[in-house]
């Protein structure tokens, strides 16, 4: 038995461990309502899930600092000029940048279509929510005080006064992606000199990249029990029941991100990266299943590579510059998801402008770069959209009840998109490069007769 479960692919473990997980949740909960077992049973049970994928989390978590770090030097150090840099570089930011207003505007659309805030109430929704226990989300309240200077928040975040200090945290990821392709530019740079250190330290990076993606598929073997034991904590804390209240609001949410997901990038990805949508989706399975259930596009970072680089077969130069980057400011399903939630507050207390909700499509979109790829980062930065458009900012606490439900479902959207992305760069920025494995020294008459 154990034997024919290891044959498994992973994508088909991860699915039948997702199944099983809710199953034994929801199962224990609905047991636990009608009074066969004590509630205090499916309590623990729920507990040792947790702590069972918070332990799978952590080892996930453990790997973004050095793997970004190795992969996006190494990426920069197998460009064979600063043209391939340029190329992948101006693909991956106007992919990024188009797909992500792509996503605000459909949010924008669906939640005027739906109007899911017409005859609710703002006050009785707040009320309802604080006696659920809905509390302001950690970070907010900063988030609210810094304002109109988020974006040049943002920007200060991205030069690191220490990297060592960013490098324990990975909710500074965007300084370490910055520290790494400075490093990896000047790398090239002395190497280009010809000093040996430039390419002792290239070799050093690639080799580093190679050990850590190593590490990482002895992790993500483990991705199927870390992912059942989040599953089993949300059925049997009764997570699923809270779905019911607000249901027109998670429809809207629901909609907006289904239309991107399987229209918009899909529609993309053939036309600019001249790829089935259907095959790359099913490559990228694992790393979606798992997003979906960790709720963080960081942790999933590791599998979205090797996702790509083993099953999409994907450039692994381009995606090892594209998906670090994409994990920390590409964030379609967040940015979606902050326009329909801050236009569904704005509608039970009254409207917005179309002026207004044009302000929310750019601040949404500052947003959303600016958030940081763990759960309920996107929630955190909905408070600078509400202060924008002068919303109250503690509406937060009305749409926390059901934010772990859509904070799964968008963080899947955020890593879609980047997958999309990489391939599209791949296609586009090929002409940039050499064939892969090539050296740059192979490369350099074609490079010199351009």
């Amino acid at each position: 038995m154990w034997s024919r479960w290891r044959r498994l692919p992973l994508h088909w473990q991860i699915l039948v461990a997702m199944a099983l997980g809710l199953a034994l949740g929801v199962g224990l909960d609905q047991l636990a309502k009608a009074g066969t077992i004590d509630r205090s049973v499916a309590e623990r049970a729920a507990g040792i899930g947790q702590q069972v994928g918070k332990l799978f989390l952590a080892l996930l978590s453990m790997l973004v600092v050095p793997l970004i770090l190795s992969s996006l030097v190494s990426g920069v150090v197998g460009v064979p000029d600063l043209r391939g840099l340029r190329s992948m570089s101006i693909w991956t930011f106007g992919f990024y940048l188009i797909s992500s207003l792509l996503a605000i505007a459909t949010g924008i659309l669906v939640v005027n279509l739906i109007r899911p805030g017409d005859g609710l109430d703002y006050a009785t929704l707040h009320a309802a929510a604080v006696g659920h226990g809905s509390a302001m989300p950690e970070g907010a309240a900063a988030a609210g005080q810094a304002g109109a200077s988020s974006l040049w928040d943002v920007l200060f975040r991205m030069v690191p006064e220490n990297v060592i200090a960013a490098s324990s945290s990975n909710r500074l990821i965007l300084a370490v992606i910055f520290f790494a392709i400075m490093l990896g530019v000047f790398i090239k740079k002395v190497e280009r000199d010809g000093n040996e250190s430039g390419r002792i330290m290239a070799r050093f990076f690639t080799a580093l990249f190679d050990v850590m993606m190593a590490m990482t598929s002895w992790v993500v073997s483990l991705a199927p029990y870390g992912i059942a034991g989040f599953l089993v904590s949300l059925g049997a804390s009764g997570g699923l029941a809270i779905a019911g209240h607000l249901g027109a609001y998670m429809l809207a949410v629901a909609l907006g991100l289904v239309i991107h997901a399987v229209v918009t990038l899909p529609l993309l990805l053939w036309v600019l990266g001249r790829r089935s949508p259907l095959a790359h989706a099913k490559a990228m399975a694992p790393a979606l299943m798992t997003a979906f259930s960790t709720a963080s596009s960081n942790a999933t970072l590791p599998l979205t590579l090797r996702c790509l680089d083993e099953r999409a077969r994907v450039d692994s130069r381009v995606s090892s510059f594209t998906i670090p980057l994409g994990a920390t400011v590409n964030m379609d399903g967040t940015a979606l998801y902050e326009a329909v939630a801050v236009l569904f507050i704005a509608q039970t207390l009254g409207d917005l402008s179309l002026t207004q909700q044009i302000v929310v499509v750019f601040m949404a979109l500052a947003a959303s770069v600016g958030a940081a790829g763990i759960p309920h980062a996107g929630t955190v930065m909905m408070v600078i959209v509400l202060q924008a458009v002068g919303l109250p900012t503690e509406a937060v606490i009305v749409i926390l009840a059901v934010d772990r439900v859509l904070d799964m479902a968008r963080t899947t959207v955020n890593v879609w998109s980047d997958s999309c992305g990489a391939a599209i760069v791949a296609r586009r920025a090929a002409g940039s490069l050499p064939p892969p494995g090539e050296t740059e020294a192979d490369a350099a008459p074609a490079l010199a007769d351009a």
